[in-house]
């Protein structure tokens, strides 16, 4: 497996736990919110997929608040949501494939 196909499924990962970690109990409130919370990665999946080295890079910047945000909903809830531990481990994976993939010399054809 490539770098790019490691990079997909952490993002795929990152967005399944992330929705999942919300959907705790089925409520149409719920789903709104797993939806707003989700939806910036999944415009970006595409981008990612397809290797667009713009993507990659607001999907870098774009990767910092969801790190901050799971790490202090994983330190507030002392661990005890393993699925919000798993999204911070996918999204700290990814920012650093992302870095890897961004400093990469562009490929001339």
């Amino acid at each position: 497996m490539s770098l790019r196909h490691f990079t997909v499924a952490c993002h795929v990962l990152l967005i399944i736990t992330l929705a999942a970690s919300v959907l705790t109990s089925a409520t149409l409130l719920r789903a709104a919110l797993a939806l707003i919370v989700v939806l910036p990665l999944l415009l970006t999946l595409r981008g990612l997929a397809a290797g667009r080295r713009p993507i990659e890079q607001r999907l870098a910047v774009l990767l910092v608040p969801y790190v901050g945000g799971a790490s202090v909903e994983v330190v507030a809830q002392s661990g005890a949501v393993p699925l919000l531990s798993v999204a911070l481990l996918a999204a700290v994976l990814e920012l650093g494939l992302l870095l890897a993939l961004i400093r990469r010399p562009i490929a001339r054809g």
